[in-house]
């Protein structure tokens, strides 16, 4: 991470999807965004038999009864998913903190925002000043920043 962002007018974007997050400064409400952080999620890239062994090589296991895993009812590629949005809003949080940032905003694939959203305390929750439900994780800063109300 880089130095910290003076408090007043700061805020950050987060822009994320399943595979990865980035966390986006902007210093003033006007000024463009500037890489901050990133975390990554390479798991979210495999299929799901690279996830979980297949008990010796034998093909005919059956890792679910009814359709049902032992991880909640998802696959196991569902799980990892969940504890990287998990990890993502550790990460935010702590961006937060060291920046003393005033707003955030979330811009996210949307079934990923709705992962983000089911992870996020309250406190987290209270600082979103918008949220836009868009896969931009790989695009640059000022496709990012285009998304993004003009003034943040």
């Amino acid at each position: 991470m880089s130095a910290p962002i003076p408090r007043q007018g700061a805020s950050l974007v987060i822009a994320a999807d399943a595979a990865r997050a980035r966390i986006l400064a902007a210093v003033t409400p006007d000024s463009p965004l500037r890489d901050y952080a990133s975390l990554a999620n390479p798991e979210a890239r495999l299929h799901e038999g690279d996830l979980v062994a297949d008990d010796g090589g034998r093909r005919n296991h059956r890792p679910t009864e009814g359709g049902h895993s032992a991880f909640g009812g998802g696959s196991m590629k569902q799980h990892r998913i969940e504890e990287f949005a998990a990890s993502v809003c550790q990460g935010v949080e702590a961006a937060l903190r060291d920046t003393q940032a005033e707003r955030l905003y979330v811009v996210a694939e949307p079934s990923f925002l709705g992962l983000l959203r089911r992870r996020m305390d309250g406190q987290l929750e209270r600082r979103i000043a918008g949220t836009i439900p868009k896969s931009l994780a790989g695009e640059t800063a000022e496709r990012i920043r285009a998304a993004l109300p003009s003034r943040l």
